[in-house]
Protein backbone atom coordinates (compact mmCIF):
# COMPACT_ATOMS: atom_id res chain seq x y z
CA UNK A 1 0.00 0.00 0.00
CA UNK A 2 2.84 2.39 0.85
CA UNK A 3 4.44 1.60 -2.46
CA UNK A 4 1.23 2.49 -4.34
CA UNK A 5 0.93 5.67 -2.33
CA UNK A 6 4.53 6.65 -3.30
CA UNK A 7 3.90 5.93 -6.97
CA UNK A 8 0.72 7.98 -6.83
CA UNK A 9 2.64 10.92 -5.34
CA UNK A 10 5.35 10.69 -8.03
CA UNK A 11 2.72 10.49 -10.79
CA UNK A 12 0.89 13.45 -9.23
CA UNK A 13 4.08 15.54 -9.14
CA UNK A 14 4.93 14.64 -12.77
CA UNK A 15 1.39 15.48 -13.92
CA UNK A 16 1.54 18.79 -12.01
CA UNK A 17 4.92 19.65 -13.59
CA UNK A 18 3.63 18.79 -17.08
CA UNK A 19 0.56 20.99 -16.48
CA UNK A 20 2.68 23.88 -15.20
CA UNK A 21 5.08 23.64 -18.14
CA UNK A 22 2.11 23.42 -20.53
CA UNK A 23 0.42 26.48 -19.00
CA UNK A 24 3.65 28.51 -19.09
CA UNK A 25 4.23 27.49 -22.72
CA UNK A 26 0.65 28.38 -23.70
CA UNK A 27 0.84 31.77 -21.97
CA UNK A 28 4.16 32.60 -23.67
CA UNK A 29 2.76 31.62 -27.07
CA UNK A 30 -0.40 33.70 -26.72
CA UNK A 31 1.26 36.76 -25.18
CA UNK A 32 4.51 36.61 -27.13
CA UNK A 33 7.72 38.13 -25.94
CA UNK A 34 8.61 41.78 -25.43
CA UNK A 35 11.08 41.76 -28.29
CA UNK A 36 8.26 41.97 -30.84
CA UNK A 37 8.09 40.13 -34.11
CA UNK A 38 11.35 39.18 -35.72
CA UNK A 39 12.25 40.64 -39.08
CA UNK A 40 11.50 38.29 -41.93
CA UNK A 41 14.55 36.62 -43.35
CA UNK A 42 15.93 38.27 -46.45
CA UNK A 43 14.14 41.57 -45.80
CA UNK A 44 15.38 44.81 -44.32
CA UNK A 45 13.09 45.61 -41.41
CA UNK A 46 14.10 49.27 -41.65
CA UNK A 47 13.14 49.72 -45.31
CA UNK A 48 11.82 53.05 -46.54
CA UNK A 49 8.08 53.31 -47.22
CA UNK A 50 7.33 55.38 -50.30
CA UNK A 51 4.96 58.33 -50.22
CA UNK A 52 1.70 57.21 -51.88
CA UNK A 53 1.44 60.62 -53.57
CA UNK A 54 4.94 60.47 -55.05
CA UNK A 55 4.90 60.29 -58.83
CA UNK A 56 8.06 58.15 -58.90
CA UNK A 57 7.27 54.63 -60.13
CA UNK A 58 3.58 55.55 -60.52
CA UNK A 59 1.53 54.99 -63.65
CA UNK A 60 -0.14 57.90 -65.49
CA UNK A 61 -3.60 57.18 -64.00
CA UNK A 62 -2.26 57.31 -60.44
CA UNK A 63 -0.39 60.57 -61.02
CA UNK A 64 -3.41 62.13 -62.77
CA UNK A 65 -5.84 61.17 -59.99
CA UNK A 66 -3.44 62.23 -57.20
CA UNK A 67 -2.83 65.60 -58.87
CA UNK A 68 -6.54 66.31 -59.49
CA UNK A 69 -7.48 65.21 -55.95
CA UNK A 70 -4.95 67.62 -54.51
CA UNK A 71 -5.75 70.52 -56.86
CA UNK A 72 -9.47 70.31 -56.09
CA UNK A 73 -9.20 69.80 -52.30
CA UNK A 74 -9.61 73.22 -50.73
CA UNK A 75 -9.29 74.70 -47.24
CA UNK A 76 -11.29 77.96 -47.40
CA UNK A 77 -10.60 78.93 -43.77
CA UNK A 78 -6.85 78.80 -44.52
CA UNK A 79 -6.57 79.31 -48.28
CA UNK A 80 -7.33 82.59 -50.03
CA UNK A 81 -8.25 80.77 -53.25
CA UNK A 82 -7.99 77.45 -55.04
CA UNK A 83 -4.51 78.47 -56.24
CA UNK A 84 -3.09 77.37 -52.89
CA UNK A 85 -4.26 73.80 -53.58
CA UNK A 86 -2.47 73.99 -56.95
CA UNK A 87 0.62 75.16 -55.08
CA UNK A 88 0.38 72.15 -52.73
CA UNK A 89 0.23 69.82 -55.75
CA UNK A 90 3.35 71.52 -57.11
CA UNK A 91 5.14 71.08 -53.80
CA UNK A 92 4.20 67.39 -53.88
CA UNK A 93 6.12 67.18 -57.20
CA UNK A 94 3.03 66.04 -59.12
CA UNK A 95 3.23 68.77 -61.77
CA UNK A 96 5.38 69.78 -64.73
CA UNK A 97 5.22 72.28 -67.58
CA UNK A 98 2.63 75.05 -67.46
CA UNK A 99 0.92 73.55 -64.40
CA UNK A 100 4.19 73.53 -62.44
CA UNK A 101 4.86 77.12 -63.49
CA UNK A 102 1.34 78.19 -62.47
CA UNK A 103 1.81 76.46 -59.11
CA UNK A 104 5.06 78.22 -58.25
CA UNK A 105 4.08 81.83 -58.87
CA UNK A 106 1.05 83.24 -57.08
CA UNK A 107 -1.07 85.04 -59.66
CA UNK A 108 -1.98 88.69 -59.20
CA UNK A 109 -4.86 89.04 -58.82
CA UNK A 110 -5.67 85.66 -57.28
CA UNK A 111 -8.26 83.59 -59.14
CA UNK A 112 -11.76 84.33 -58.01
CA UNK A 113 -12.83 81.59 -55.55
CA UNK A 114 -16.15 79.75 -55.71
CA UNK A 115 -19.18 81.82 -54.67
CA UNK A 116 -19.54 79.72 -51.50
CA UNK A 117 -15.91 80.30 -50.42
CA UNK A 118 -16.63 82.99 -47.77
CA UNK A 119 -19.42 80.91 -46.20
CA UNK A 120 -17.20 77.81 -46.14
CA UNK A 121 -14.44 79.85 -44.53
CA UNK A 122 -16.74 81.26 -41.82
CA UNK A 123 -18.12 77.82 -40.95
CA UNK A 124 -14.73 76.06 -41.02
CA UNK A 125 -15.72 73.75 -43.88
CA UNK A 126 -13.13 72.05 -46.09
CA UNK A 127 -13.57 70.49 -49.48
CA UNK A 128 -12.08 67.17 -50.35
CA UNK A 129 -11.83 65.83 -53.86
CA UNK A 130 -11.79 62.19 -54.87
CA UNK A 131 -10.55 61.60 -58.40
CA UNK A 132 -10.86 58.37 -60.34
CA UNK A 133 -9.47 57.46 -63.73
CA UNK A 134 -12.31 56.83 -66.18
CA UNK A 135 -10.19 55.13 -68.82
CA UNK A 136 -6.82 53.60 -69.55
CA UNK A 137 -4.25 56.24 -70.50
CA UNK A 138 -3.68 57.16 -74.10
CA UNK A 139 0.13 57.16 -74.38
CA UNK A 140 2.07 58.67 -77.25
CA UNK A 141 5.80 58.60 -76.51
CA UNK A 142 6.43 60.73 -73.44
CA UNK A 143 2.91 62.20 -73.37
CA UNK A 144 -0.16 60.55 -71.86
CA UNK A 145 -3.79 61.61 -71.56
CA UNK A 146 -6.09 60.31 -68.84
CA UNK A 147 -9.81 61.01 -68.42
CA UNK A 148 -10.56 61.65 -64.74
CA UNK A 149 -13.79 62.10 -62.78
CA UNK A 150 -13.49 64.51 -59.81
CA UNK A 151 -16.06 64.45 -57.01
CA UNK A 152 -15.84 67.27 -54.46
CA UNK A 153 -17.51 66.99 -51.06
CA UNK A 154 -17.84 69.71 -48.43
CA UNK A 155 -16.76 68.39 -45.03
CA UNK A 156 -18.37 70.19 -42.08
CA UNK A 157 -16.74 70.60 -38.64
CA UNK A 158 -19.61 68.62 -37.04
CA UNK A 159 -18.61 65.53 -39.06
CA UNK A 160 -21.34 65.91 -41.67
CA UNK A 161 -20.73 66.24 -45.39
CA UNK A 162 -22.48 67.67 -48.43
CA UNK A 163 -21.77 66.71 -52.04
CA UNK A 164 -20.60 69.79 -53.95
CA UNK A 165 -19.60 69.25 -57.54
CA UNK A 166 -18.66 66.51 -59.98
CA UNK A 167 -16.38 67.36 -62.89
CA UNK A 168 -14.70 65.55 -65.74
CA UNK A 169 -11.12 66.40 -66.62
CA UNK A 170 -8.82 65.41 -69.41
CA UNK A 171 -5.36 65.39 -67.83
CA UNK A 172 -2.23 65.58 -69.98
CA UNK A 173 0.91 64.12 -68.44
CA UNK A 174 4.53 64.20 -69.49
CA UNK A 175 7.22 61.64 -68.69
CA UNK A 176 10.67 62.97 -67.81
CA UNK A 177 14.07 61.40 -68.55
CA UNK A 178 13.87 59.31 -65.35
CA UNK A 179 10.56 57.80 -66.49
CA UNK A 180 8.43 59.73 -63.98
CA UNK A 181 5.00 60.94 -65.09
CA UNK A 182 3.72 64.35 -63.96
CA UNK A 183 0.56 66.30 -64.77
CA UNK A 184 1.33 69.02 -67.32
CA UNK A 185 -2.12 70.40 -68.05
CA UNK A 186 -5.82 69.65 -67.70
CA UNK A 187 -9.08 70.63 -69.29
CA UNK A 188 -12.16 70.51 -67.06
CA UNK A 189 -15.88 70.22 -67.65
CA UNK A 190 -18.52 70.37 -64.90
CA UNK A 191 -20.90 67.44 -65.02
CA UNK A 192 -23.04 68.02 -61.94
Amino acid sequence: MRENKGIAIVIGVVVALVLIVGVVFAVRQSVGNDAGPAAAEGHDSNHHHEDPLSPEHADPQTVATNAMSMIFSWQPARDRSGWEALNRAGQADLLTGVLAEAATTEPIPLPRPAAEWAAWSRSGDTLTAAATAESAPSINGTTATVDVRIRQVVLHPDGGSTPYKTSAAEVTLEKDASGTWRAANYRIEETG
